[in-house]
Parts: structure tokens; sequence; C-alpha cells
């Protein structure tokens, strides 16, 4: 018995151990680190070249095998818990720094008045984000890595498949074909998976390495903002599903530990995506459709970190600037943050490029960026872990209208 929960376990602790080591040998050895971030790299490209698909097989598995009933049940309550969360999340993200005021007394240091970025403006308008939920081509979709058109495209096929299914006797073979490769993709990404050590380890090292800590110095009072922000938040996510759906608080985060450690250490929503729905279904005993729609779903719909990111970040700059906001302005921004998370990307260094989207619309300096640039891997880590874990709030919160949404022997099992 010890020795099975010691090998279920090992993969996790091996995850910590190397990124915790990760972050000491880029302190300590500096710049040089960067000759491995190579390997790094490596494996998130292995980890990631399946994705797109994966989460459109999924989606398309997961809507195909619903009848139109489940379909408007599960999918619509899924969305609003999705919006609401959100919405919640800006604003508290708002409330928060308005209240810490971390960008307060930073406009003279150094790293301020020498910010400069070389990242270029994304002028568009909530419109356009809108917009860009259509793409007008899937193959270019596809190999541009834009997960939400693939995502619309995959449930417009799941609806066809469901509709098709029920007309033909449960018989499809696009969706028998999307079935059998979502299992092959997950078997490539569970493999690639048992190097995961290694990988971080070089990602973390050459990241700390490069970055250094005169950046964080200065930022350490932002840093503090959003991590208490992120965190509070949290609690109070698990408080209202644990008085949901009955769930004792201890239990539910240690069942959801391996989710959050993978969150953190590759700050990549995709990547954690598979052990997130593993687990779900596991060891949280979460329904095994809603699991498969509400996930996949949630990852570029749900970005509850990243609300609050855009909102703490978007705020700290225009207090470092002394630009003030008030009333409707702070109600404006708090829509912002929410659309704008919703084309937030999914892979580590998305909090540059969510910040290129609001930082102007805000009629402030593009080269405010710049401040942030050395702060990736935190201010990723702290968002990636709220981001994937408000995926499974969500979808507990929908399990809670059914009676078996949530399989209690499982959640109360010992693994």
């Amino acid at each position: 018995m010890t020795a099975g929960k010691t090998r279920n376990t090992s993969p996790t602790m091996l995850i910590v151990i190397s990124m915790v080591a990760g972050f000491i040998v880029g302190a300590t050895v500096g710049e040089s680190t960067n000759n491995v971030k190579f390997i790094g790299d490596i494996f998130f490209h292995l980890v990631q070249m399946g994705i797109v698909p994966f989460v459109m097989c999924t989606i398309i598995e997961a809507i195909g095998g619903l009848t139109a009933k489940d379909l408007s049940n599960i999918g619509i309550k899924g969305i609003i818990w999705f919006a609401a969360s959100s919405i919640l999340a800006s604003a508290f993200g708002i409330v928060c720094t308005l209240v810490f005021q971390p960008g307060v007394g930073l406009a003279n240091s150094v790293l301020v008045q020498n910010a400069t970025t070389t990242v270029e403006v994304s002028n568009g308008i909530w419109q356009d984000t809108v917009l860009g939920f259509f793409g007008s081509n899937i193959v270019a979709s596809m190999s541009a890595g834009a997960i939400v058109p693939c995502i619309v495209f995959a449930i417009v096929l799941g609806l066809v498949c469901s509709g098709w299914r029920q007309a033909y006797d449960n018989k499809c073979v696009v969706y028998d074909f999307c079935v059998e490769l979502a299992a092959l993709i997950l078997n490539i990404i569970r493999a690639v998976m048992k190097v995961a050590p290694v990988g971080i380890f070089c990602y973390v090292s050459a990241t700390v390495g490069s970055m250094g800590a005169e950046v964080i110095v200065p930022l350490l009072k932002y840093l503090l903002v959003l991590g208490s922000t992120v965190l509070l938040f949290m609690v109070l996510w698990i408080v209202v599903v644990c008085v949901r759906c009955g769930l004792y608080p201890a239990r539910l985060i240690r069942k959801m530990w391996r989710m959050s450690v993978m969150a953190l250490s590759t700050t990549s929503s995709a990547v954690a995506l598979p052990v997130e729905m593993q687990d779900a279904k596991e060891r949280l005993g979460l329904r095994e459709d809603i699991a498969d729609l509400v996930l996949p779903l949630g990852m570029p719909l749900n970005s509850n970190g990243a609300s609050i990111h855009l909102a703490v970040t978007s705020l700290t700059i225009a207090q470092i600037y002394g630009v003030t906001y008030a009333g409707a302005e702070l109600v404006s921004l708090t829509v912002i943050c929410t659309l704008l998370s919703l084309a937030n990307a999914v892979a580590p260094g998305a909090d540059l490029v969510s910040l290129t989207m609001i930082v102007p619309q805000l009629g402030l300096p593009l080269n405010s960026i710049g401040i942030f640039a050395g702060l990736t891997y935190p201010v990723g880590a702290i968002r990636t872990i709220l981001n994937v874990n408000s995926d499974v709030y969500c979808a507990l919160m929908v399990a809670a209208d059914y009676s078996d949404g949530i399989d209690r022997a499982i959640f109360d099992a010992d693994n």
C-alpha cells in the first residue's frame, strides 16, 4: 500500500523538486543557464504539438455523445459559470489593486525609467476580440494555434455529430475517428510527461537565470498583490464550491494538488489540461461527460487568473504614471479585462501578449510593458494555477446540479 502511494505521488514530487532546483540553479549560476533553455522548449513543443487536435477531438467527443437535453443543460450551465467567475475575478483584481496600490512609488525607479519593449501594439477593440472567435479557415486557425476559433469549429462539428448519431442509430465515422484520435494523442502526451521534470528544470533555471533578482525586487509589491489576490480569490472559490457541493476543503485541495503543481511549473493551461482532466475524473469523481465538455471549454473561456492579472497589472501601470480611473471607467475596465481574458494565449509567456491588448486601449504607454518583461515566469505561474483550478471549480458547480455529477466514493477514496 505504501509503495503504491509512493509511485502515485512520485511524478508530482519530482516536478516540484525540479522546479525548486531550477530556481536555485538559475539564481546561482545566472545567464549561462540559457544554454539549456532549448531542452525546456523542446519539452513544451512536444506537449503542445498535439494540444489543438486533442482539445478539438475531446470537445467533439463530449458534445457528439450528448443528447440535445444534455447539451442545453451542461453546456449552458458551464458557460454561465465561466462568465460569472471571470467578471468577478476582474472586479476582485481591481478592488485589491485600488486598496493596496502596488504601483505607487515606482515612477522614479531606474527599472521604470529604463523600461523598453520590442512587442508590437495590438490595436484591436473588443469587437475584434469577439470576431476572432470565428475563424474563416479552420486549417489556418489550427496552424496558428488559435485555440478559440478551433473550439468554435469543434463545438459546431460536435453538434452535427450529435444530431447525425441520433438520426443514424449512433453511427458516425467522423465521431468515432475523433474519439480514437483523442485517445492516441493523450497517450503521446502521457509519454512526453514522463520527462517533465527534466524539461521543467531547464525551463525554470534558464528563465530565472536570465531574469535576475534585480528585476524582481523593485516589483516585489506588485507580485505580492497579484499573488495574494489570486490566492484569496481561490480560497473564496474553494469555500463556495465546498458549500454548494458538500465537499471537504482539505480533501479538495489535496485531490487537486497534482494539476496545481503542473500549472505552477509549466505556466501553461494547455500543458496542464490532460492531467487536469484525468484527475478531475479519477480523483475528484467528476462525471465523465461533464469533465470532457466543461474542462476543455474552460481553457480559453474561463481564464480567471488572466482576468485578475490584466486588472492588477493595468491598474498598477496607471498608478505608476499617476493615471486614475473611477466610476464608469472602472466598470468599463472590468468588462475589458474579462473580454480580453477570452483571447488569452494558453502557452508560457502569455502575460506579455495579454498586456499588448489592454495597455494601448487604456491610453497608457506601450513601453510600460517592458517593466514586467522579466516577470514572465512568476506572473505566468501565479495566473495559470487559477486558470486551471477555476475550470475544475466551474465543472464541480455544474456537477452539483446532478445526483450523479460527483462520484462520492471516488472523491472520498484515499488516492
